[in-house]
């Protein structure tokens, strides 16, 4: 794979992750524009979340009949002109719906992106490949929240949209360079309901795809909400808030960028055990502290866990079938973004009525289950295809 190709991916992942962490930091500029209090704002990511979500089951199973570079690069483009068209909505209602509708084409580029770093990839450098290439989704996370606040003091909220319309716009063009279009042959006269069900049928695949929304859904979803939960754990500013969650973003990407390495000296023990580490870390978390010293070193076996363990899960299911690669990165995406939604739902339910740690330990027990599903327990060689 060429270094043209992962950095086009890279930049592809980069911004779907922006478009989920965007609007935080600009909810008061945005409430006042719009007219409605600023926590009404949070309906732009979550309609953009559930669409996104929803829209993957559809998507993948295109991408194994037609390609994927023409589901990416309609993708791109929409995305582009959803994003410029959001700054013009002239009520909440509208924003919500554009935003939904950015959410359907962040559903065509992630599957056909991942598809395509396995697909342009020899087996055995598929892990690494994708690490560098989930580092752009790593990096949203750190730097947009940041460079959006900048733009909405500076020149306007509206400039952080219109930035990723134009980022977009570039990335379609980097796609139509550096992929040709291939249709995989193999399932390419497959019917929509018999590819779901073909998918669903390859070994392994449900017990994967079952870690995909207990574990790497709930530990991504931890951090989303990571600076809320600082927050009520100690009493912190905004910005330190800010700066921890920052910290443990980093710490992420050191995963990610560290998880090749860890493959080469552990081989396949690599995966469960940074997956049961980041469970850990969550548990940890349960934990009282007193300083902000205490609360990062207990959190970050979650976040370096998280990025060292992320893109080899993403490895294992890419591998798990070339034919039905697109649908069952589908499904993955779908169960992440369900894991990440169950997790906020999660903490709005349990911290108006018990504490933090309460919610950290149940985030932590169900992240523990999801890690238990990749240890080489003894029913895996009682003919049950579990690679």
């Amino acid at each position: 794979m060429k270094t043209t190709q992962v950095a086009t991916l890279f930049c592809c992942l980069f911004l779907i992750g922006s478009a989920e962490v965007v609007a935080g930091p600009m909810m008061g500029a945005m409430s006042a524009d719009l007219g409605v209090r600023s926590s009404a704002i949070a309906y732009l990511p979550a309609a953009y979340g559930l669409a996104y979500g929803a829209f993957a089951l559809i998507a993948g199973p295109l991408s194994d009949r037609w390609g994927r570079r023409r589901p990416l690069q309609a993708g791109l483009l929409g995305f582009a002109l959803l994003s410029a068209a959001l700054p013009s909505a002239p009520s909440l209602a509208v924003a919500i719906v554009l935003s939904a509708l950015a959410g359907l084409c962040a559903g065509l580029i992630q599957p056909n992106a991942l598809s395509l770093v396995a697909d342009e990839s020899p087996p055995e450098q598929i892990g690494r490949r994708l690490s560098h290439v989930f580092v752009g989704l790593m990096l949203a996370f750190v730097l947009t929240p940041v460079a959006a606040g900048w733009l909405s003091d500076t020149a306007g909220w509206r400039s952080a949209y219109y930035t990723l319309a134009a980022m977009a716009a570039l990335a379609f063009l980097a796609v139509t360079r550096a992929f040709v279009q291939r249709v995989p042959a193999a399932a390419s006269h497959a019917g929509f309901l018999a590819t779901h069900a073909q998918a669903l049928r390859t070994p392994g695949v449900r017990r994967r795809l079952a870690v995909s929304y207990l574990w790497l859904g709930w530990v991504a979803g931890f951090g989303a909400v990571v600076a809320e939960v600082a927050a009520r754990k100690l009493v912190l500013s905004s910005t330190d808030t800010g700066l921890i969650a920052g910290l443990f973003g980093l710490a992420v990407i050191a995963g990610n960028l560290a998880s090749g390495r860890l493959q080469r000296a552990l081989g396949e023990a690599a995966l469960p055990l940074a997956a049961l580490a980041a469970a850990a870390g969550l548990l940890g978390l349960a934990l009282p502290v007193g300083s902000t010293t205490q609360l990062v070193l207990l959190g970050l076996p979650w976040a370096f866990g998280y990025g060292c363990a992320g893109p080899l899960h993403h490895a294992r299911l890419s591998a798990l079938s070339q034919r039905y690669r697109g649908t069952i990165n589908s499904y993955h995406a779908s169960l992440l973004n369900l894991g990440i939604f169950s997790v906020s739902f999660l903490l709005g339910s349990v911290v108006p009525r018990f504490p933090v740690e309460v919610f950290c330990a149940l985030a932590g027990g169900v992240t523990l289950v999801g890690a238990c599903l990749l240890l080489p327990w003894p029913w895996r060689k009682s003919g049950v295809a579990t690679t």
